[in-house]
């Protein structure tokens, strides 16, 4: 089996820039012919669209002498993901990969957020996945065959508290990962998730609200200056374009972080200490046993940066 994408269709949402950029140039280098799906918007709401975002993206591809063609639409809407598995099936007669890459990010806290900011978050984020996967799955199962990538985020693990509905999309991502491959196997479809880290206008919109970095990371997490550094959004994608490859087709309900020149994947989930009593419990009974049993650790772990003072 080869690691090459040669003759595969692959399209990828949010392809215009960051990661999903670096996914669509990439798989187009490997021999992939790709729909550079992006809306164009705006990083903090559904706002903002153009079209020129994907088009100029797809034409730095077809003059590197690669295969693309544009799409520009909302994977908020079912009728956009439909569209981008469409644009594929029009052009090229068929979809082998579909990257969701597409996203937005509302740094707020809990009591901070506005209906409209949190339904905006999780309706790119989670139904964005979702009309792509569904529409790319409903081409792929009468193939026999097929990629789903998934992108969630260490926000889903880490949880900084003022990425309230960011952390809870990439939460949910992780669960659709899991039920989406357990159901799509049988077809000869994988599904995959990543956890990038680098640097993007969306991690600049995050880091830029935090005002206590150190000098030791500092400017590099700076999209503007991450190019040849750890935090350069091209390292990203190779793990993806892997993912998308017949060498990964046994790879199936999986979760790898790629940080740099590292990659991880994320263990089972497992429960910690147990505790059981012959009678049924009552709350005094547990008042007196669960910290002692099932503690001392009961509090949210530290996360890795600070917040916003």
């Amino acid at each position: 089996m080869t690691a090459s994408l040669n003759g595969k269709v692959i399209a990828v949402t949010g392809a215009g820039r960051g990661i999903g950029r670096a996914v669509a140039r990439l798989a187009a280098a490997e021999g992939a012919s790709v729909v550079v799906a992006d809306h164009g918007g705006a990083v903090s709401a559904r706002a903002e669209p153009s079209p020129l975002v994907a088009e100029e993206v797809a034409g730095e591809i077809c003059a590197a002498g690669g295969r693309a063609v544009a799409c520009s639409e909302d994977v908020s809407a079912m009728s956009g993901g439909r569209r981008i598995v469409e644009a594929a099936l029009d052009q090229y007669g068929r979809i082998d990969g579909m990257v969701c890459c597409a996203g937005i990010m509302v740094t707020k806290y809990l009591w901070e957020l506005e209906e409209k900011e949190w339904d905006d978050v999780i309706a790119v984020h989670v139904k964005g996945h979702f009309s792509c996967f569904q529409a790319a799955a409903r081409a792929m199962i009468p193939q026999g065959s097929g990629s789903l990538v998934a992108i969630s985020s260490a926000a889903a693990i880490n949880a900084p508290p003022n990425l309230t509905a960011y952390c809870t999309a990439k939460a949910a991502i992780l669960g659709l990962t899991f039920s989406t491959a357990n159901a799509l196997a049988r077809h000869g479809i994988n599904t995959n998730c990543v956890m990038p880290n680098a640097s993007t206008r969306m991690s600049d919109s995050y880091y830029g609200s935090v005002d206590c970095l150190s000098d030791q990371v500092g400017e590099t997490l700076r999209a503007s200056l991450a190019e040849g550094t750890y935090r350069d959004p091209a390292l990203m994608a190779p793990v993806i374009a892997y993912l998308l490859s017949d060498a990964a087709r046994d790879i199936n309900g999986q979760v790898f972080q790629a940080r740099g020149n590292e990659v991880q994947r994320l263990g089972p989930f497992n429960w910690g200490h147990t505790m059981a009593s012959p009678e049924p419990w009552d709350i005094g009974t547990l008042a007196a046993r669960l910290p002692q049993e099932l503690g001392p650790d009961l509090k949210p772990p530290p996360i890795p940066w600070p917040e916003k003072a």
